[in-house]
């Protein structure tokens, strides 16, 4: 059949056009060609406001390059604060482009090739209600929240993304400034990041890998989301964040929701390092040079409750782990911690030099310069204001608020090769009260136990404390000093103190009570403490070892009355001399008043035997001889052939192991009992 003639044209012109049409399909397809939309930003600011329920503002450019895999790129764009919050942005950002495969969009997913921002300013903000700005949704405050369950095993799955419906090929984001805000804090946190890259492809997780600096300090973190799909339309998912800085490694893993922050959180957290003293430039503190640490914890956050399990401290060999409650919905906070340690061994503790309280004589004097005296200067304001903190946080207004109970328990306690014991410890802070009581420990040879009580309050103060420690074996620490040390013996101590003080620094001011200690020695030589009282041209000339005196014992049993310290005995009794004290420490006025004085086993030629005395207050005390004292040696030095022969032949010895003395009861009883043999 024969087409007529203008039919014939009909099909040729509609045939053209759409040959036309492809051919224009396929250029914009191939050839990036771009187009202004500038005057269409109010479409796009209305559209992209509906979506996100909060207003969108485009400030400059919006400009579309066509291809199959069209760009979109907008300059200066504005995302503001939801309902509920200040009026002010979100989100900044300079520039952003984001690159969209057009094939799987007829599929009804969403591949991105592409997502870039350069000059990104993100304020975080959490208000009163416990709202945050980043997430449209809010927080449900009618209904309570139950304790969190435990979650089943398959939670801890493998984080990924299970489905292509919303692919993002590649994310870079540079200049990068947050900041956070909330009720309460001062000044915003600031955090800064030079550069961050992602992707986010079907059967891996969505990754975020961000660089920079803080304080000089390079990091680099690693941020994985189990599902950006599920974050982006429910504000919850899995996470895992990895951080390097200062030679320290940061882990946390967790169920996060973004809707919820403030009151739901799941997260698994670690630190590990090699040296504990590398975060010193991070922190600007002076931390103790600690080898091969790591914590963790497993924290549980929701609404007026806390929970910390699988809580692990390890520093070496030495090992705590535990778990911790907090409560917070009822009048007062109540927290119960329960700890143990399966060992612990003191010399992963040992730091050398470091100290907690170096003096800044001990420091070398820095150049002067202005920044760094300003620098100086706030952090002398900022440690002012937190000793100022310190002192309102032990205050009793902020005791009484809460309850507090720590139980720990130490299975095994090492120095070395020495067995120190063990022990388990109760510390509690109810109505006020702080409270240790009790402390008990199984220590080498021996016994521990404390019991000590404080309440600060500003009409009636209370402390106490009471203390009894039985044959501690004193060797251990000599072998800790000098491990090639044959010296040792046992140490016991009996205290008894009660004060109207606000602190346990200040219990002896308004202290009353008893202070008693005693301790057998041995193999510790007297050395020059017997030229004090013995033959002085004997000791001088005498070289045997046989000949040299040892120490024998030291008793100690103070009474103390309004903040006065007075000794009811104290003596060191060595095989040939006995060294009796008396005197006063006034706790009030923090002055010393004491006087020491030799009295030989035997009547010996030629001693020297002077009264001494320490003297001043804590600060500023000497030791020198007691007024008088000097006449009475010489005196005595050059009569000693006459009166030494007399007291030889009528006078009685004192035993030279100090039978009489070293085995003396100390405690309660027997307070008022005469002065030894051997002490005026």
């Amino acid at each position: 059949m024969r087409v007529s003639k203008p039919l014939r044209w009909v099909l040729y012109v509609v045939g053209g056009l759409i040959a036309g049409l492809l051919l224009i399909i396929i250029l914009l397809a191939t050839i990036r060609i771009p187009i202004d939309l500038s005057s269409y930003k109010g479409v796009v600011e209305s559209a992209a406001s509906l979506a996100m329920g909060r207003t969108v503002k485009v400030d400059d450019r919006i400009v579309i390059t066509t291809s199959l895999q069209p760009i979109f790129s907008l300059e200066g764009l504005r995302i503001s604060n939801p309902k509920g919050f200040e009026k002010g942005d979100f989100l900044k950002m300079k520039t952003a482009e984001i690159q969209v495969r057009v094939l799987p969009l007829l599929l009804g997913k969403i591949q991105i090739a592409k997502f870039s921002v350069k000059g990104l300013a993100v304020m975080l903000v959490e208000n009163k209600q416990g709202a945050v700005n980043w997430s449209s949704q809010t927080p449900d405050e009618s209904k309570p929240e139950p304790p969190p369950q435990p979650k089943p095993p398959a939670e801890e799955r493998q984080l990924e993304l299970t489905s292509d419906s919303l692919v993002l090929a590649k994310l870079v984001l540079e200049d990068i400034a947050v900041d956070y805000r909330r009720p309460g804090l001062a000044e915003p946190l600031q955090f800064k990041i030079e550069e961050c890259t992602g992707t986010m492809l079907p059967g891996k997780p969505f990754v975020l890998s961000m660089k920079g600096k803080l304080l000089k300090e390079p990091y680099l973190i690693t941020v994985e989301v189990g599902s950006l799909q599920e974050l982006v339309e429910e504000s919850r998912s899995r996470m895992e964040i990895k951080t390097e800085i200062a030679k320290t490694h940061f882990d946390f893993a967790g169920s996060l929701d973004l809707a919820r922050v403030s009151k739901t959180l799941q997260l698994k957290a670690s630190v590990r390092g090699d040296h504990l003293d590398s975060l010193n430039g991070l922190l600007d503190l002076d931390l103790p040079p600690l080898k091969s640490y790591r914590a963790g914890a497993q924290l549980t956050l929701q609404k007026n409750r806390a929970e910390l399990s699988d809580f692990v401290i390890q520093v070496g060999k030495s090992k705590l782990v535990g778990k911790m409650t907090v409560n917070k919905s009822g009048v007062r906070s109540e927290a119960v911690i329960d700890l143990s340690a399966p060992l612990i061994q003191l010399n992963d503790f040992d730091v050398g030099d470091w100290s907690p309280q170096k003096s800044d004589s001990e420091k070398p004097a820095p150049e002067k310069d202005p920044k760094k005296e300003k620098v100086t200067k706030a952090a002398q304001d900022r440690k002012s204001s937190a000793d100022e903190g310190v002192d309102e946080l032990l205050s009793p207004e902020v005791l009484a608020r809460f309850n507090v109970r720590m139980n720990v328990k130490a299975e095994k306690v090492m120095s070395g090769t020495d067995e120190l014991g063990s022990g388990v410890l109760t510390a509690t802070l109810k109505d006020g009260r702080f409270s240790l009581d009790p402390v008990k420990l199984n220590i080498p040879g021996g016994s521990f136990s404390l019991a000590a009580s404080l309440r600060p309050d500003k009409k009636a103060p209370q402390a106490s404390i009471r203390v009894v420690m039985k044959k501690f074996d004193f060797g251990v620490l000599v072998r800790r000093a000098n491990p090639k040390a044959d010296m040792g013996g046992t140490i016991n101590l009996d205290v008894d103190l009660k004060s109207s003080a606000d602190s346990f620094d200040k219990l002896m001011v308004n202290g009353n009570g008893y202070f008693d200690f005693s301790g057998r020695l041995e193999n510790l030589k007297a050395g020059i403490i017997d030229l004090w009282a013995v033959n002085l041209i004997a000791a001088v000339v005498s070289q045997k070892d046989e000949d040299a005196s040892k120490i024998n014992c030291v008793v100690g049993r103070w009474t103390l009355k309004d903040g006065l310290l007075k000794p009811d005995v104290f003596l060191i009794d060595t095989t040939k001399i006995r060294i009796c004290a008396k005197g006063q420490v006034d706790f009030k006025k923090e002055y010393i008043d004491l006087k020491m004085a030799p009295t030989p086993k035997k009547a010996e030629y030629f001693s020297l035997a002077t009264p001494v005395e320490v003297k001043g207050n804590f600060s500023d005390f000497g030791v020198g001889i007691q007024s008088g004292g000097l006449i009475g040696t010489a005196v005595r030095f050059i009569a000693s052939p006459v009166t030494t022969t007399l007291q030889r032949l009528v006078g009685k010895e004192l035993p030279a192991d100090g039978a009489d003395v070293c085995g003396m009861v100390i405690g309660p009883q027997d307070r008022s009992a005469k002065a030894p043999a051997g002490c005026k």
